[in-house]
Order: structure tokens, then sequence, then C-alpha cells
């Protein structure tokens, strides 16, 4: 074959290969709805695309059933909330957002790309996801969004609080439309989490709550950041497949905060009966009970907590000083003691003690033996730690010398009352 015969023959195929890719194209954008599931909405603001998933309200995620979240009472849900406004909030009327966004970073260049929200209607949990294929389709699903949101008056979140809603409320502005975020109640169940679980667990993040509270173990999963790449070649190619362990990912983190509020509200309702407290979480659950004015729930965790590690130092000095508040003095000098003996924060204990003898008990030999152990310790640590305790030797040598100069005073009047007996007034009838 000639040259020019080569050439003829490559030119007339490079049209034909333009048509073929175009029609790959279409292809993937036709199979949108047969990959993933979507459907599209009309809007007055154009058009989005919607997944919408239902489960029975009796579905078990991870090892929890859904529809248990009906018993939370209002005295649990202010627990978890760590507020006693929340007394109030209902499930039923609540959604459970969580986001998927183009950047972890935050700010007005980042576009949440799949917002994914949860609620129960009737017997069944909805699932429905507003899926922005494109940056000029996202005032549509805004605009969805908001007149779902319309219905609700509580807001459940996972770091919502500081991601999520901050991030769609940006959205909004953006898009000059109202912001529908503006609820009775937000209940984050990030902080509620790092409250609980803080000590024993060295993530909260909602994949390592699941592994420990939930026995879930997703398949098929995509890790968080990974997500953002997955979605701008999506823009690129328009090959959808790459989208489903995506929206699989929000799906699960919204059926996940379903279950760990119903496992939080467990640890707060049966506490020394739970599979979702123990060890560690006792001393959490002990402070929050503290914090909420529940003192005996208070005290029993605490108790709960004195042979963990990790948290028993701190346990016993928060219970003794529990106690004191509670004006329990004898219960608070027993553990005082204890920390002496067992060598667990001997200072602090040995200063408190110091304290209760010369204010409470004015028994200032015990107050100066105390408070004189208490310097000797912190000499001793002194030359061990490497730097000066300067502060606290000073401190404690205030201490000592005012009690040594109580104790002088009351020695001598005890002598002069000894010596010089006061005479009793007369009576004269």
């Amino acid at each position: 074959m000639k040259l020019s015969e080569k050439l003829r023959a490559f030119l007339s195929t490079k049209p034909k290969e333009k048509k073929d890719e175009k029609n790959l194209t279409t292809n993937f954008h036709k199979s949108l709805g047969d990959i993933l599931g979507t459907i599209e909405i009309s809007t007055p603001f154009g058009e989005h695309l919607l997944v919408e998933r239902s489960y029975p309200d009796s579905h078990i995620h991870g090892n929890v059933q859904l529809n248990l979240i009906y018993n939370i009472s209002g005295e649990i849900i202010k627990l978890i909330a760590k507020c006693p406004d929340y007394e109030d909030l209902d499930f039923r009327r609540a959604v459970f957002i969580d986001t998927e966004t183009t950047g972890l970073a935050g700010g007005s260049g980042t576009l949440a790309f799949l917002i994914g929200v949860g609620f129960f209607e009737g017997d069944s949990f909805k699932v429905l996801q507003y899926f922005i294929s494109d940056y000029d389709k996202e005032a549509a699903a805004l605009y969805s969004l908001s007149n779902l949101l319309k219905k609700f008056d509580s807001l459940v979140t996972f770091n919502g609080k500081s991601y999520d809603i901050p991030l769609l409320e940006a959205r909004y502005m953006i898009s000059r439309m109202e912001s529908p975020f503006n609820k009775t109640f937000h209940l984050d169940l990030l902080s509620a989490a790092r409250r609980l679980y803080k000590e024993r667990l060295e993530s909260v993040s909602l994949s390592s709550l699941e592994q420990n509270l939930l026995s879930l173990k997703r398949e098929g999963d995509i890790p968080s950041y990974e997500i953002p790449s997955v979605y701008f070649r999506f823009l690129r190619d328009s090959n959808p497949y790459p989208l489903k362990p995506v929206f699989y990912h929000n799906r699960m983190d919204i059926l996940s905060m379903v279950t760990l509020t119903i496992s939080m509200a467990n640890a707060f309702k049966e506490p020394l009966d739970t599979t979702s407290c123990k060890n560690q979480d006792y001393y959490c659950l002990g402070r929050v009970f503290e914090d909420m004015g529940m003192v005996e729930e208070s005290i029993e965790c605490y108790k709960r907590a004195l042979q963990v590690q990790g948290v028993r130092e701190k346990t016993h000095a928060q219970l003794s000083l529990l106690y004191k508040r509670l004006g329990r003095w004898q219960e608070a000098e027993r553990l005082w003691m204890a920390m002496v003996e067992a060598n667990i924060r001997p200072d602090f204990a040995l200063v408190e003690l110091a304290k209760y003898y010369e204010h409470r008990l004015k028994d200032y030999n015990r107050a100066a033996k105390a408070a004189q152990m208490a310097l000797e310790n912190v000499y001793k640590k002194n030359s061990l730690v490497g730097y000066t305790l300067k502060d606290e030797i000073v401190e404690l040598k205030k201490r000592l010398e005012r009690i040594k100069c109580k104790q002088k005073k009351y020695e001598t009047r005890s002598l002069e009352d000894h010596c010089f007996p006061r005479q009793e007034s007369l009576h004269i009838n």
C-alpha cells in the first residue's frame, strides 16, 4: 500500500474513533441509574440526582437493632448530649446527616458532592443521598435538601458541629439560599463519644467505634481520604463504578450514627451491667454523671474505675474531691490515706489531708505531719526530675509554717487555760 493510501485510511478511521468515545461516555451517563441507583429530581434550580434506600426499623446494623432508639428516654438523651435541654429531643423528628466532600480541610472551595440524610418514617428508616454530579447541579440539590429538612426539628451528626453543618451553611450562602439548619437540637455524637470512650480507645473515629462497640466490619468500603480523588476522577471520565463504595460508605456512616446513639444510651442506662461500658469507660461515665449532678451514679462508676490501669490515679483524685465537696469527710480521708499507702499521687493526697486536719479538725499535729511528708516527697522528686519544683516547695513551706504557727498558738492557749482556768460567770437570781 502506498503512503498516500495509508494516510487516507488512517484519517478515515479517526472520526469513527471519536464517535465511539462519545458513545462510551453517553453509556456511562446512562448507567448512573443502573450502577448507583440514582433517579433524577427536577427543581426550580434544575435537576439533581437522588438515591433512596429504605430499611425496616427492625434492621440490625452491627449488633444493634435500629428501632431500639425509640426506647431512649429524655433523661438518657440529656446525658448523651451532656445538656439538660436535650431532654425533649425526639428521634422520630430528627435527621441523621453525613456528607462526602471534595476535601477534608473545608472552606469555600470545598463541595459536599454527596449529602446523606437518614430519618425514621413509619416502620422504616430511610436514607436519601443527594448526589451533585457536577458543580452546576449544587443549587438544585440544596433546594431539595432544604425542603426535606423543614419536616424535622433536630439534627444528629458525627463531627457535624465543626465540619458538616458549617460546610453546608457556607454552600447555601454561596448559592444565595437560606440555611435550613437552624434547628432546636443538634446532637453531635463525636463530642459524646469523646466524653465516654477517650480513655479506653486510641481513636474515637466512627470506624473505630464500629469495631469496638458495634462489632461491625464493613465490606466494600473506601477510606475517607480517598473519596475526593474518586469524585474528581468521575468528573473527568464520567465512570460511575468507582463511586459505588463512596455511596456505601456514606450509608454506613448514617446507619452507624443510629446504632452508636443506642450503644451510648445503654452505657448510661445500665453503666454497671452493659457490654457498651467497660474498664476506663467507668471513669468517663463518672465524670459525666458528676457534671450532671447525679452524684450516687457517679460514685458507683468511680468505684469501678479505682483499680483500672490508665485511669487509676485520676479516679482516686476525682472521687476524693467529690467526697470532699459533698462533705463526706471520713470517706475522703480514707481514700487519701489509701493513696499515700499505695503511692498513688501521694503529694496530692498529703496536701488534702493537711487541709482537712488544719481547717476541719483543727488537729495541727497531724496537719503538720502531713504537710512535712508532702514537702519531703517534693524534695525527693525535685532531685530526680532534673528541674526545679520551686513553686511547689515554696507553697508547701508556707503551708507548713502557717500550720506550725497555729499549732504554737493553740498549745500556748491550752497551757494558759490549764494554769489559769477561767472563772465561771456568776448568775444572780
